[in-house]
């Protein structure tokens, strides 16, 4: 009995983590793989020693010892550690890496026995020369590790982002503990015994407590949102965030990377604080984005005799290429008499900021109460950067003999620009000008007539070499 005690002892360590792999240059395969893992810092055990990362090329090593880091700011018991590693992958194809350790952090509610489940995390990489260069799996800015409230909805965003500009998209999947084999027990935090336990009235168990608890993660933003909690303690989840690329008009999936995060559930008086930020937008390259007024937090515990202190923060890779936001130089303010704490926004783009996909800015407001852990509120405000339009040098004009048409435009400013369309329409016609309308949208008449590289600056517009028809009003865009 006493060599059981000490087993669980040690063995209850490990309780949330990711993979990131990056490629360290396009023309090699040689990767940069790293494991974050979030530990239980009351056990006696270290990450690694025992740890296999695998690197699903038939290859893999033992992880060394490492100590964690302590992470008071997300709680008691937390630490960090990060273990990065190269490898060299043999050649094109898709490969799974995965890390594997013994074991969870025991108490966990929502599986069976984690104190003898072993932790288990992958990472999908597709190396393929049709795909192109994918420089870096998808990057997760928030920590994996949350507190909750029984009775009020709970929030995460991973905060995630791609340095290619692909796409990403989000689903659920049941945490594992080995490559292809799920841990034992698993159900969905909203599972009906984690209230039945605390007679919770289950059909009453929302924030609202007008109908049942969900959980539901936004396939776009990747938001997560429990409403609500049941049962006090420790629940783990699991999520893949996809990463997707256009290739010749098709969505094809290039990787993925799993997140096996850890949320603490405790009985307390403290509420969420709220967020607000602006409507989603697009903007023209070159141009200034500034936001000062719509970007705020309030807490419904701000009261004249209690007040909460609260933090924005803004998780998003348009930090990474000029943007001027929380935490180092963003402007903030405790609450004034209105109970606001408000930020500022500003973001000088430039024409290498433009691709299809928007940009995701997400937001967290996290408070610091005497009435419990502190607790957040997640939200996503998407930026599109697009191109600027094109100017005319001068209006088109016509040969009245050969009904040709010339139409002259001054360079196009964007040099990371590859294709100009020219669109041409019978009669007159006006479009709404909109920086989030781009090309050609739909049903105004016009048809595409040619395209060109970005350096041309002149079109002869020959119809077919037959010139325009005489008498008729032409439009061009």
């Amino acid at each position: 009995a006493l060599l059981a005690g000490l087993n669980e002892a040690q063995a209850t360590h490990l309780r949330a983590g990711e993979i990131i792999v990056k490629r360290q240059n396009c023309a090699e395969l040689l990767f940069t793989i790293t494991i974050r893992v979030y530990v239980n810092t009351g056990s006696p055990i270290n990450f690694g020693g025992d740890g296999v990362l695998d690197f699903g090329d038939g290859e893999s090593i033992i992880v060394p010892e490492l100590n964690s880091t302590p992470r008071a700011d997300l709680g008691d018991g937390i630490g960090y550690v990060e273990y990065t590693t190269t490898h060299t992958f043999p050649g094109p194809g898709r490969y799974v890496v995965s890390y594997l350790e013994p074991n969870r952090n025991a108490g966990i509610l929502n599986m069976t026995n984690s104190v003898d489940t072993r932790f288990y995390i992958e990472t999908a990489i597709n190396i393929d020369p049709f795909l192109g260069c994918n420089q870096s799996t998808p990057e997760l800015l928030v920590p994996p590790v949350d507190k909750a409230c029984t009775g009020g909805a709970w929030y995460h965003n991973p905060g995630a982002f791609d340095l290619d500009g692909d796409s990403l998209s989000y689903e659920f999947i049941t945490p594992k503990q080995a490559r292809g084999i799920f841990v034992n027990g698993y159900r969905d935090p909203n599972s009906r015994d984690f209230y039945d336990r605390v007679g919770i009235p289950y059909n009453q168990a929302n924030e609202n407590q007008d109908g049942p608890p969900t959980f539901t993660i936004n396939p776009i933003t990747g938001t997560i949102i429990w409403d609500s909690p049941g049962a006090p303690g420790e629940y783990n989840i699991a999520f893949l965030i996809k990463e997707w690329r256009k290739i010749g008009g098709i969505w094809v999936l290039i990787g993925f990377v799993t997140r096996d995060m850890q949320i603490e559930v405790e009985d307390c008086l403290n509420q969420r604080p709220e967020i607000n930020v602006p409507i989603d937008t697009c903007v023209v390259a070159g141009s200034t984005l500034v936001n000062n007024d719509d970007i705020y937090a309030t807490d419904p515990d701000n009261v004249p005799t209690r007040r909460d202190s609260l933090k924005i923060e803004a998780f998003s890779d348009v930090f990474a290429r000029g943007a001027v936001f929380a935490p180092t130089p963003a402007k903030f303010r405790w609450p004034a008499a209105d109970g606001k704490v408000r930020s500022t926004f500003s973001w000088q783009t430039e024409c290498a900021d433009v691709k299809e996909q928007p940009y995701q800015v997400v937001f967290k407001v996290t408070d610091k109460s005497s009435r419990g852990p502190s607790l957040a509120q997640f939200k996503t405000w998407r930026i599109k950067v697009v191109g600027p339009a094109p100017e005319w040098q001068s209006p088109p004009t016509v040969n009245v003999t050969t009904r040709f048409a010339t139409l002259t435009w001054k360079p196009y400013v964007c040099t990371n620009a590859t294709r100009i369309q020219i669109w041409r329409k019978i009669d007159t016609s006006t479009i709404p000008f909109s920086a989030c309308i781009t090309g050609m949208p739909p049903g105004f008449g016009f048809e595409l007539i040619a395209t060109v590289s970005r350096s041309t600056t002149t079109f002869v517009d020959q119809n077919g070499g037959q010139g325009l028809a005489p008498g008729a009003s032409y439009c061009y865009r």
